[in-house]
């Protein structure tokens, strides 16, 4: 039975199932994330030997006792630590019905160990897919937005339905799949993501108002006429790919 505080809705539809894993394409060492009953998990068995699960629900480890294609590992995917698993964990793969509570925590440990995850494969709220992959000048266009798209390469590979999930959640869901960006001019430090995420934090205000917090007038000016800016620009209306130089300048002033 699905549980609520994990935020548990099961994908039940069977061709949904086998067209997941068989597009997923792992080019290396996997992971699962969030097994539940093992619906994914007995058709990833099929297809590959020697990977793990990551599972928060000790009440599911019943439903993967005696495998030996795969290691259960009960524990929250975030609290994994990826700094001492480091030469274990590399250009590796992600595949999972994520729960809807914590997809959009998933995504961002993803994006932070960006230079060893190459490739995953995530059933998501469509919510979250849709801010995920929304371009400038959009409504769903923020933060996460530019974390995702400033280190994977993305394809949304369909919408389901409620109807496809047990228990049926209120919403839509989205399966997208991510290939790290090759020669990406981002920075991978979590200093440039936190810089990212509060020039989103008061959309409604000018981007000046918001570096105001960081810097003098004068050199808000400075940085305005250099990337030659109107006075109401918006971090929304920014395009993904000049948040570096954004960023650069912001700490060379």
């Amino acid at each position: 039975m699905a549980r609520a505080k994990f935020g548990q809705n099961f994908l039940v539809d069977k061709i949904w199932q086998e067209r997941i894993v068989n597009w997923f394409q792992p080019k290396g060492d996997f992971a699962e994330i969030g097994p539940g009953q093992g619906a994914l998990t007995r058709l990833l068995e099929k297809r590959f030997n020697n990977f793990c699960v990551f599972e928060v629900d000790p009440k599911m480890q019943e439903y993967h006792t005696g495998k030996k294609n795969y290691e259960f590992i009960l524990q929250d995917f975030l609290d994994w630590n990826f700094e001492l698993h480091s030469k274990a964990v590399n250009n590796f793969s992600l595949i999972g019905n994520l729960p809807y509570e914590s997809g959009t925590a998933i995504v961002k440990q993803v994006v932070y160990h960006c230079d060893q995850i190459d490739y995953f494969l995530f059933m998501l709220q469509k919510e979250v897919a849709d801010r995920m992959c929304s371009l400038p000048r959009r409504k769903s266009y923020g933060s996460l937005s530019v974390f995702f798209q400033s280190q994977y390469d993305f394809k949304i590979k369909g919408n389901l339905p409620p109807g496809a999930f047990r228990p049926a959640p209120k919403v839509f869901s989205s399966l997208i799949e991510g290939h790290r960006r090759q020669r990406s001019p981002h920075p991978t430090t979590r200093e440039y993501f936190e810089f990212i995420q509060s020039c989103f934090q008061m959309k409604r205000k000018t981007l000046r108002n918001v570096l105001k917090n960081r810097l003098s007038a004068p050199q808000i000016d400075e940085i305005y006429k250099k990337f030659e800016w109107n006075s109401n620009i918006r971090a929304e209306e920014i395009e993904i790919d000049f948040w570096p130089k954004v960023y650069e300048e912001v700490l060379s002033v």
